[in-house]
């Protein structure tokens, strides 16, 4: 992927209501201060302690935002995907390590300050910057919600209705329209505080009770919707 293929995906992914000539005026102040680089599986973006001195976007593949505790196991706070901002802090060091779990992750990085510069002169930019921000703190939101429920089931069932809703459908080996998740069980179990063991039996538990299908390690078809629903509403 070229830079300015990348920087016109990230003007689709930041700016899709916007009018095109709208669209071309903002691309040119981002293409300013926009660096985009790829990262592999496993390669930390930003590491904690850093200076938070940067904003970021992802453009393609995926990453998870996460911290390691003190009796060194890991707990991911969120995970990014295509069209997510994060980076956004008020402190000078970053609390969160963000890595790449996809290998051809492509990132958008930009000087905050640079940015912050081009929002206070440009409307379309600090509007769409504005939205982002806001859109994080909803998505966070959202994972707290997902976290928060009682059995490891019900956490499990949230956060695949949660993917369905984030990610783009595929069709499936065994013919149905389904997700591919982006992370692993292990990464599944660190978002939601649960044990890789406990998220397997979880996912067998949904799949035998006839809400979900499975069509390979990480693709998944919702089948009962509306029953994984009421037991998220319920819950």
């Amino acid at each position: 992927m070229t830079e300015v293929s990348s920087l016109q995906l990230l003007a689709r992914r930041i700016l899709p209501d916007t009018p095109v000539a709208d669209r071309t005026a903002a691309l040119g102040l981002l293409h300013r201060v926009t660096r985009i680089k790829r990262w592999g599986s496993g390669e930390n973006i930003c590491g904690l302690d850093d200076p938070a001195d940067d904003w970021f976007c992802v453009l393609s593949g995926a990453a998870h935002e996460y911290v390691v505790r003190s009796d060194g196991r890991r707990h991911i706070v969120d995970l990014l995907l295509p069209g997510d901002f994060f980076g956004f802090t008020t402190q000078d060091r970053r609390r969160f390590a963000v890595q790449a779990v996809l290998d051809d992750t492509v990132v958008a990085r930009y000087p905050r300050e640079r940015a912050e510069a081009i929002a206070d002169a440009d409307r379309t930019i600090s509007r769409v910057l504005r939205e982002q921000m806001f859109e994080t703190i909803d998505r966070l939101r959202q994972q707290l919600l997902v976290v928060g429920r009682t059995s490891a089931v019900e956490k499990v069932g949230s956060f695949l209705l949660r993917m369905s809703e984030r990610l783009p459908y595929a069709r499936l080996a065994n013919g149905d329209d389904g997700i591919s998740l982006p992370i692993t069980r292990y990464d599944i179990a660190d978002q939601l505080g649960l044990s890789a063991e406990t998220v397997s039996r979880a996912i067998s538990e949904l799949k035998s009770g006839g809400a979900i299908a499975l069509g390979g390690p990480r693709m998944v078809s919702i089948v009962d919707r509306r029953g994984l629903e009421e037991r998220r509403e319920h819950a």
